[in-house]
């Protein structure tokens, strides 16, 4: 039972490794492409939860429950402009998060890895609802405590390519679809690799009226296995997501958005369930 709970554990931790990113999940809405000089400012706050743990798909006896339990917050600026004809956004974004793993009796605060990017859109029809966009982020390894398993800090840069579509369906249901891969560099402490990424994103939304939307979102993600020296340390994930969503502007400005999320399946790694909200400030 002691060697298969070490071996949960260095799953556990690399598998956590990219919340770093949440920011750059698409939401439901998010390859929506704004006038240029509008400008974005948004906060998250996620608390994020994982009892269970699997591999190879099956739920993996522990002495007790895991019990990872990470508050995090983010900071998202977003400036639209013109270049080339074209609508673009460059953002940054700063996670910082507090990290307790009742397991492993461990606990981890500071601020995760900064990310840099944005979006450029080929279509960007706002009154006739249709948006095409493709994004680049790039992660920096600038995060605290980045060799201790720190969910937020990975300790490697990464690049993540997504496509987004949004197409209006009828007067009150719009439809996103987005794929994303992610790609990463070795780790820099251990120099273990970690194989790309896949994700697929479905969002539909009912809009209850301008300023209000319901959505229920799919998401499918394939790869990220990790190993080092031909070791296995992270299996390859196959795992469902489902995440219903809540968004309205309280005023012409201020946006207020929650989120509840859970994994419906997981093949290797944690089973996350997470609670989120998002205030933006547009101006």
């Amino acid at each position: 039972m002691h060697k298969l709970t070490k071996i949960t554990l260095a799953v556990m931790l690399t598998m956590t490794a990219n919340m770093a990113r949440a920011a750059t999940t698409p939401d439901p809405g998010d390859y929506t492409a704004l006038p240029a000089g509008t400008n974005l400012s948004m906060v998250y706050a996620q608390q994020i939860r994982a009892d269970d743990v699997y591999a190879g798909g099956n739920k993996v006896a522990l002495p007790r429950d895991l019990d990872l339990n990470v508050k995090l917050g983010l900071f998202r600026q977003v400036h639209f402009m013109k270049l080339g004809g074209y609508t673009i956004d460059p953002q940054i974004i700063i996670p910082y998060a507090t990290q307790k793993n009742g397991l492993a009796d461990t606990s981890s605060t500071g601020i995760g890895d900064v990310i840099f990017g944005g979006t450029l859109w080929t279509i960007a029809d706002l009154a006739g609802g249709e948006h095409l966009g493709y994004s680049v982020f790039v992660t920096a390894p600038t995060g605290a405590e980045k060799n201790k398993g720190f969910a937020i800090s990975d300790n490697r840069w990464a690049a993540d390519f997504q496509v987004g579509y949004i197409k209006t369906l009828a007067p009150k249901w719009t439809i996103d679809l987005i794929g994303q891969t992610e790609f990463y560099q070795d780790r820099r402490d251990t120099g273990s690799s970690k194989d790309a990424m896949a994700r697929a994103f479905v969002h539909l939304r009912y809009h209850v009226s301008e300023a209000t939307h319901l959505a229920a979102s799919l998401r499918y993600t394939v790869g990220a296995k990790e190993s080092l020296n031909g070791v296995t340390l992270a299996g390859s994930k196959r795992d469902t997501n489902a995440t219903l969503t809540l968004a309205s502007f309280l005023t012409r400005q201020w946006q207020l958005q929650a989120q509840y999320s859970q994994d419906l399946q997981v093949e290797n790694g944690p089973k996350f369930d997470t609670l989120a909200l998002r205030l933006l400030y547009a101006y």
